[in-house]
Parts: C-alpha cells; sequence; structure tokens
C-alpha cells in the first residue's frame, strides 16, 4: 500500500487546522521582546477586532508612553495592512514613572500591551496578514532606540474564540486603560508658575492617593512634586508649571490615576479654565509623581533631600568624562595637544608625570572656571552656555589673534609660542610646568567651538543642577580631555608609544602651525557673518599688526619697544571698535540659512505642526565646527536633500551665533546647553533627538 498520499493528506489537513494559531514568533531585540498578538483567534468581519504590540523590556529597561515626560519618545506604528482593513490609533494605558536623576519621564518597565482597534470590512475573507513597522526608545542608564518588523496572520470567521495564552494579559491591560470620567466636574488655574486642578467626582472618595498624568508636554514640570488635599470626593491638585508655558491652554487634558489601597483605576478627563486654589506644600498629602508600579506610596520621594547623590549622577559624570576624551579629536583641539605630546615625548618619566599633572590641573582649572562664569551668568538671567562666548565678536577676534600668534610662532617667526607650548629645550622645571599648566588652559580655549557627542547632554544637565553637582560634571569634563596625557605621564608602557625624539619633530612642529592659520580663516569668516565684511576687514588688518609685533619680537631698544606697544593697542582698539551684533540690523548681517530653509521659531514649528508637516530642525552657529562638519558630510548630502523633498520635509535653521535668549530656552527644554541640536517632528509623535554627528543615512531614516 502506497502510504505517501495519505501522509500528505494528514499534513495538509493538520496544517489547515494550525492556521488560525499561526503567527510570528517574538522578536528579540536590544533590552526589549517585541511581536503582535491578538486578542481572538479570528478577525470578524463588521466587529471591532483588538490586537495589540506587546513589548517586554529587561528588568531595570523602560519604554515610553504617549507623552514621553522629560525626555523620550512615545512608542508608534507605521501599517501595512490588506484592502478593507484599519488600525485605529494606539490605545495606551496608564504609565508609571521613571526616574533618571531630576528627570521625570512617564513609561513602562514591565511587560506591557499596546491595544489596537481594527476595523475589518464584511467583504474580507480568508487568511489576512497584518504588518506593522514598530519603533520605540527603551532606556536604563543609556537611551536605545529600536524597531522591529511584525507580522500576525489570521483567518477570517464570522465568530472567533478568546486566545487562552493571552485572556490574562489583555484583561490586565483593559483594566489600566483610562476610562471617561463620567460626570465628573474638573476646573484648573494657571498663577504663580503653577497649574492647578479642581475635581470632583465619586471615585475620589475616600481615595488613598492619586497621580496625574498630563497628555501635554509642555503643561507641568513633570519631575516636580504633585501636592494633593482632599475634601470627601473633591481633589484639588497643584505642580510647578513648566518653564515653556507661555500661555494658558483653554483646556487641561490627561488621566488621573485613583488608588485605593492597592488597587488603581485610570480616569481620563479634561478640565476647563476656573477658579482654583493653590494647594500650599504644608498641605501636601503625597508626593504622587515617584509612583513607579501599582502598590504602596514609596516612604519617602526620590526628589527629597537626603543628601545623596541623584541617581543619574554617575551616568552624567560618565557621559562628560567620555565627551571630554573625544573632545581631545577635534580639529580645533588637535593641533595643540598632538605639541604638547612632543614636549612629553622630550621629557624623562618624573618629567613627564609633572607635566602630565600640571596640564591636566590647567584643563580642569579652565573647565571650573567656564562652568562658574556659565552659571553666574545665569543665575543672573542672561543666557549662557557652551561656547556662548563665541557670540561675541571681541572673543572670536581675540581667539583669532591668538591661534595667529601661535601659529607664526610654530612657523619659526618668534619663540614666545614654544615656550607657552612647552616646546623650548632651555626652559628650567618650573618654567616647564607653568608652560604645561598653560597649555592646558589653552586647550580648553580652543576646544570651545566644539560639542562632542555626549558632551552636550552632560552639559544640558549640570547647568539645571545645584552648583555642587554642576562643577563636578565640568571637572570630569575636564578629567577626560586630560585623560590621555594622565595616562601618558604615569602608565610606562603608553609612554613608550610616544615616538622618540628627533629632527623630524622641529619639521612637525611647523606642520602644526597650517591647521591654526585654518581656524583662524575660519574665525574671520565668523566675524563677516556676525556682523560684516568691515568688521572682517578689521580683524584682518589687527592679525597684520600681531604679525608686525612677532616680526619685532626679538628686537631690543626703545623704539622697537614702542613700536611693539603702540601695535597692539592699535590691534586691540580694532576689537574693541567692532559693533555689538544687537546694534547690526538682521538684514545687513550675512548669516542667513541655506536655500530651501526657514528660520526657527517656535511659532513655526507650532504651526507646521499643526498642518501635520513634517520638520527638520537644525540648531546651529557658524562658530560650531561640529555642526559645520555635520552641514558638509550629512545635511547638504544628495541622498538627504532628495529625501527631504520626498517626504516633504521643512527645515528649519536655529541659528546661534548670535546670542537668541529663544534658541537658549528651546535648547534646554531638550537637555542641552549648546548646539548643535537636531530635532525631527513628525505628525502626531514627540519631537526625536538625532546624534550630534550626523550621517546621511540617520537623516535620511528619521523623515522616512
Amino acid at each position: 500500500m502506497n502510504i505517501r498520499p495519505l501522509f500528505r493528506l494528514l499534513l495538509i489537513t493538520a496544517l489547515l487546522f494550525a492556521s488560525p494559531l499561526v503567527r510570528a514568533a517574538a522578536m528579540q531585540t536590544p533590552h526589549v521582546e517585541a511581536e503582535l498578538i491578538a486578542e481572538r483567534d479570528a478577525l470578524v468581519p463588521g466587529q471591532t477586532n483588538w490586537i495589540a504590540l506587546r513589548l517586554a523590556p529587561e528588568s531595570g529597561w523602560h519604554v515610553y508612553w504617549r507623552n514621553p515626560g522629560d525626555s523620550g519618545i512615545p512608542t508608534k506604528l507605521e501599517w501595512t495592512l490588506p484592502k478593507g482593513i484599519a488600525a485605529g490609533d494606539i490605545v495606551w494605558p496608564y504609565p508609571h514613572v521613571e526616574r533618571l536623576g531630576d528627570l521625570a519621564n512617564y513609561g513602562y518597565g514591565s511587560e506591557t500591551l499596546h491595544l489596537v482597534p481594527l476595523t475589518v470590512d464584511t467583504g474580507v475573507h480568508g487568511r489576512q496578514t497584518l504588518h506593522a513597522k514598530a519603533k520605540w526608545l527603551v532606556c536604563k542608564d543609556i537611551c536605545i532606540p529600536g524597531e522591529a518588523d511584525l507580522d500576525l496572520t489570521l483567518p477570517t470567521a464570522q465568530s472567533a474564540n478568546a486566545d487562552p495564552k493571552w485572556t490574562a494579559a489583555f484583561a490586565r491591560t483593559r483594566s489600566e486603560v483610562p476610562q471617561p470620567a463620567q460626570g465628573w466636574s474638573a476646573h484648573f488655574a494657571v498663577a504663580h508658575d503653577t497649574v492647578s486642578l479642581a475635581v470632583d467626582g465619586s471615585a475620589l472618595q475616600g481615595a488613598d492617593r492619586v497621580a496625574f498624568f498630563p497628555y501635554a508636554n509642555d503643561l507641568v514640570n513633570h519631575a516636580a512634586t504633585q501636592r494633593t488635599a482632599f475634601d470627601g470626593q473633591q481633589l484639588r491638585l497643584s505642580q510647578a508649571a513648566s518653564t515653556y508655558l507661555v500661555d494658558p491652554p483653554k483646556a487641561v487634558d490627561g488621566v488621573l490615576v485613583v488608588w485605593h489601597g492597592k488597587t488603581a483605576q485610570a480616569y481620563q478627563f479634561s478640565a476647563t479654565p476656573g477658579n482654583v486654589d493653590p494647594v500650599a506644600a504644608s498641605h501636601e498629602k503625597a508626593s504622587t509623581t515617584t509612583e513607579p508600579s501599582v502598590g504602596p506610596a514609596p516612604d519617602a520621594p526620590p526628589d527629597a533631600d537626603d543628601g545623596r547623590a541623584p541617581a543619574g549622577l554617575m551616568l552624567v559624570l560618565g557621559s562628560a568624562l567620555l565627551g571630554g576624551l573625544i573632545l581631545n579629536l577635534m580639529p580645533c583641539v588637535f593641533p595643540v595637544l598632538s605639541l604638547k605630546a612632543l614636549s612629553l615625548a622630550r621629557a624623562g618619566p618624573h618629567g613627564q608625570r609633572a607635566q602630565a599633572v600640571a596640564y591636566s590641573v590647567g584643563v580642569i582649572a579652565s573647565c571650573v572656571g567656564a562652568a562658574v562664569v556659565i552659571l553666574l551668568l545665569q543665575r543672573a538671567g542672561k543666557a549662557a552656555g557652551w561656547g556662548f562666548q563665541l557670540q561675541s565678536p571681541v572673543f572670536v577676534g581675540l581667539l583669532a589673534y591668538l591661534l595667529f600668534a601661535l601659529g607664526l610662532s610654530l612657523s619659526g617667526v618668534a619663540s614666545f609660542g614654544t615656550r607657552l607650548m612647552n616646546l623650548g629645550q632651555s626652559l628650567t622645571e618650573k618654567q616647564g610646568l607653568s608652560g604645561a599648566f598653560f597649555t592646558g588652559v589653552l586647550a580648553v580655549v580652543v576646544a570651545s567651538p566644539c560639542t562632542a557627542p555626549f558632551m552636550g547632554t552632560a552639559i544640558g544637565y549640570a547647568v539645571t543642577q545645584p552648583a555642587a553637582i554642576a562643577l563636578s560634571v565640568f571637572v570630569a569634563l575636564g578629567l577626560g580631555l586630560a585623560l590621555p596625557f594622565l595616562i601618558i605621564g604615569f602608565v610606562p608602557g603608553a609612554a613608550r608609544l610616544l615616538p622618540k625624539p628627533g629632527a623630524w619633530m622641529e619639521r612637525f612642529k611647523q606642520l602644526m602651525a597650517f591647521p591654526l592659520y585654518l581656524s583662524v580663516v575660519w574665525l574671520v569668516w565668523v566675524v563677516a557673518r556676525q556682523l560684516d565684511s568691515s568688521a572682517g576687514a578689521q580683524i584682518l588688518i589687527g592679525l597684520v599688526l600681531i604679525a608686525f609685533v612677532l616680526w619685532l619680537w626679538s628686537a631690543r631698544g626703545v623704539f622697537a619697544a614702542l613700536c611693539k606697544l603702540a601695535a597692539v593697542a592699535l590691534a586691540i582698539a580694532l576689537l574693541v571698535k567692532l559693533p555689538s551684533p544687537a546694534d547690526v540690523a538682521a538684514d545687513s548681517a550675512t548669516a542667513q540659512v541655506d536655500v530651501g530653509s526657514e528660520p526657527w521659531s517656535a511659532a513655526r514649528v507650532a504651526e507646521l505642526r499643526a498642518e501635520g508637516r513634517t520638520i527638520f530642525v537644525d540648531f546651529t552657529a557658524d562658530w560650531c565646527l561640529s555642526c559645520k562638519v555635520n552641514e558638509r558630510v550629512a545635511l547638504h548630502a544628495a541622498s538627504v536633500e532628495k529625501a527631504f523633498q520626498e517626504q516633504d520635509v521643512t527645515v528649519l535653521v536655529a541659528d546661534w551665533t548670535r546670542a537668541d535668549p529663544a534658541i537658549t530656552a528651546e535648547l534646554a527644554r531638550f537637555g542641552r546647553n549648546g548646539v548643535p541640536l537636531y530635532l525631527v517632528y513628525k505628525r502626531g509623535a514627540e519631537p526625536q533627538i538625532l546624534p550630534q554627528l550626523l550621517t546621511p543615512s540617520i537623516i535620511v531614516d528619521a523623515v522616512k
């Protein structure tokens, strides 16, 4: 008997019976397991069918709610569905608070179902494959964008049964989905930098505590304590307003989670303007924004002043250290550091250690000094951040003078620069250490136009903290910048990697003058962009005078001294007489956005978002070398311009070349204290922050 036909028949029959359960296995991505699941084993035409994106972060990691809070990106789904099937928006369960230092984010730290309703037309028949591209951000101490292409295949049927594997998960999620607040009365008021709510609802009777999660991202300070007061079924809740809240909204929409013991129920409500008495801190019942999960309230809010460092401080210090280390490779810093390496190559082991320490002290002291200046200016209400001094044409001109003088010194015109850089062989030990210290100072000065990866976020965090924490972040930044030389000075094996001294060092020293000359050309161009071509010409005349002084450097006598003094005085006078950028009309300056771009403004962003447009925002400055590298390498690439055109992207340029308080405030909103910063806005989603170092593919992927 031939059993092959029988075997084939049995196999086909088994596959047909198993087909309702055929679905893609869960996809394991970095720190998140993702899959599409269905509540029932078939799609029923003419009914609402529920499916879900299941995200299961690893322990200690979290993904984000529709309003991510102080940072983060909400999860989103892009559907590709058969004809006759349409997907609705994600139905979000209420979130929990995830804290990093003084930041508060809203999200999910355990398995969560993102429910999605499907409508299936009555004419749909047979097996249907649903495809979704899921995108999320998962964070712990670091944040990693994640995505997955997910499929789910289901048959259609006149009726369907619940899938027992997911029945409990769907039931749990539905219990956490906010319900409409029936019969509630809710009002809000904004006064004295505080948002206050007054809510009257029967569900509040006997509540132990509540937590309010607004839908709007710029309404409240998410990390601030929520102060509550109960009176029967009436609740008053107050929280510090967001620093970016300009005008009170027409309505306040959000979710109120109410706990009775360990049982929580979430309600969706909308509050209208009204008279609400703020809750005083002395009447505070609970700090509700610290609630991490369903369960008892913590003994003390995380932001209580218990003398401990914020939980995310070590992460921020590590970012600052790494950013300072990368800063050594930036084009504005490398020439100075390469010359310092030459001086270490000439020194013996003891001299290497001493010079490494002196150089590090100079670097760290300069970083701390910069921090003090920034913090004092901010306390005085001024807009200041990393590199802000380059918004002053006078400072830019002085930096051009300094780099030009050092370049001429390296070219052999004068010897003072080599003494400053600790390259002269006739220096005594004291002079050598002094030279190493001031080389560290110089390294920080010339590093100011650059922002390395990891560095922007760390500095943005620092300037929002108490002085002690802020200074510790800048110390870590300086330590990172000095770290290569500390390793050379104290690790014998590393010191052996330095090239042996020889005649080649003089030639290399002269070669390093040319990057400094190119830096001078760029700085003159920056002044011309900040002001006008006449200002650029003034700086060029000053450079000629500096060259004249250095030419006379070794000359002796009263006449030579008077000539040098007069030339220096005239060069400084040319700087002092530069007009202020505020005095130069915007249309007379040469600074402008690229063709196809528009100037940035918060109002323009709001207008474009209301139209549902995709927006790319470029926060830049002419004195920011990192910004200019990104422009040449990525922003002006043919593939990026093509993607912008195909996706109908509006490009907005926020030019921080001149001081602009609005741009400074917007940078602070995204946790940054300097440029570059790149944002992508898409319809219905919070802005996506791109890396500080761009590639064409990063931009293209972000806007598609």
